[in-house]
Parts: structure tokens; sequence; C-alpha cells
């Protein structure tokens, strides 16, 4: 089992404001240990989501991520963590970092101040807005509902299209309900009144209550709205903490999410 182990806590998607967008624990390793550790590591730093990273086959690395009582299929914001940890702390030279993870081969490439992320699109299918949706949404009624699509139903998302950016803002869940729902997540998005759009991603199975900026979740939202609104997306995710990205939906099923990142700490575990 490792120890003596050095860690950063990066946050991803921030804005121009100190402390905002997402946290997330980076650790580069040897060699994965047993996942219990890693676990129990997730667990200790109480980020939504830790990033476990191992060298892997033709310069990629191996990434896995745990948020604190579970590992999970896809994570964007500590993916672009990992990135610019690799970057800022002198592992990687190279512009652009691969990545094998459960989810397929991730790339993360520098843009300038900007890391972009190359993602699978993870579209919604229209489901109807079903008793425990509503309870869940506490008496917000969306306007489009849908499901996203994965053997494991914890790994699914329930994406609720609001009628306004006041809407998303002001939502206040039924978290236990939330629970409830036969998906891991639950997905809120409006348009935004200026441009572009705003959302919000509550997963509390996952112990994530209100998860400050989901790269993941905007591999749904940008094929959802893409036909409305086009392509390119300024996308605002408006959780406390706030975080901004822009998301790009190709035609060749891949969602681009370019975003800004800072190391906010380093440490040792022992």
């Amino acid at each position: 089992m490792p120890s003596d182990r050095a860690f950063a806590i990066v946050d991803a998607f921030t804005t121009e404001r100190p402390f905002s967008g997402n946290p997330a624990g980076v650790l580069l390793l040897d060699e994965f240990p047993d996942p219990d550790w890693m676990q129990g590591v997730a667990n200790e730093l109480q980020q939504a989501e830790t990033a476990f990273l191992a060298p892997g086959e033709d310069g990629r690395f191996r990434l896995r991520w745990f948020t604190p009582v579970a590992e999970v299929a896809l994570c964007g914001h500590a993916t672009l963590a990992s990135a610019h940890w690799l970057w800022e702390s002198g592992v990687l030279k190279e512009a652009v970092a691969a990545f094998a993870t459960r989810s397929g081969r991730l790339t993360a490439a520098r843009d300038g101040d900007r890391v972009v992320l190359d993602f699978p699109a993870v579209p919604a299918a229209q489901v109807p807005a079903s008793p425990q949706l509503l309870a869940a949404l506490a008496g917000t009624v969306p306007v489009w509902t849908g499901v996203t699509d994965h053997p494991n139903p914890g790994e699914q998302n329930m994406l609720a299209v609001l009628e306004s950016e006041e809407a998303v803002r002001g939502l206040s869940p039924d978290l236990r309900e939330v629970t409830r729902l036969p998906v891991g997540g639950l997905i809120v998005t409006a348009r935004r009144r200026a441009s572009g759009v705003v959302s919000r991603y509550f997963a509390p199975a996952y112990g994530i209550p209100e998860d400050p900026v989901t790269g993941s979740a905007h591999c749904t939202i940008g094929p959802y709205w893409r036909e409305e609104l086009g392509r390119t997306l300024s996308a605002e995710q408006a959780s406390p903490r706030g975080g901004d990205l822009t998301v790009v939906t190709t035609d060749a099923g891949r969602v681009l999410l370019a975003g800004k990142a800072r190391t906010a700490a380093t440490g040792f575990l022992h």
C-alpha cells in the first residue's frame, strides 16, 4: 500500500473568482493499489471526486475516479484537474494528455489558459416525467425530461429541462426523493437570459448532494441544446461555488469541454 504520497487539490472549470469551480483530489501512483484503499483516500479527502493516475501504455495514463462513497465511470472536472496537475507538476511535457478509463480513451489538450477535454456524447432519450421525478423537483414541473443510457442504472442521469433560468437557480430539490430516482444523478438545465445555458447537478446517492461543476453532465446538456442553440454553448453551472465552461457537441458523437483550472492545495498522505 502506498505511503507518503503527494496529492493536489485542483479547482476545475473555475471562474475569475478564487475558490470557484469544482475541487478534485489528484494522486499520481506507480500502480493502482487495492480499490478499497483508493476509496478510503477519496473519503478522507472529501472532494466530489478524487482522481487516481498511473502510467499506462503508449504514453497514456490510466485514470480512475472515486467519489467519497463509490467509483464512477466518467468524471469531467477530475479529468481536467488531472491534466492540469500533470502539466503543472512537470510530469507531462506534451500539450495533449491521454487517459485510458472505464469510458474509453479520453484526451485533454492545452489551449492557452484553458484545458479542452474530448469526451463521449451521452444524449438523453425523452421519457415522461414520473411521480418520483416530480417529487424530487419539489413542485417544479419540467418542460422536457429524459434519461441517459448505461447498462448500470447508477451511471445513468435524469435530465429535467426547466422553463427558465430563474427556475434552475431557485430550485430546492427534495434530496431524499432524488436518492429514490432509478438513476445516479439529476441534471436540471434551462436557457440563460443573456446567452448560453445554465444548469445544476445533484447526486446524493454518490455522496454529492449538489456538485459544484459537472463536466460529464454537459455531455448530456450539449446534445440536448444543440438543435435549438447550436453546437457551441457557453455554459454556467449555478452551484454556490459556480463554474464556467464552453461546450462543443461534434458531429462525431463527441463533446468538447473547455475550462480553466488552478491548484488550490498540495499535501502528503501518510
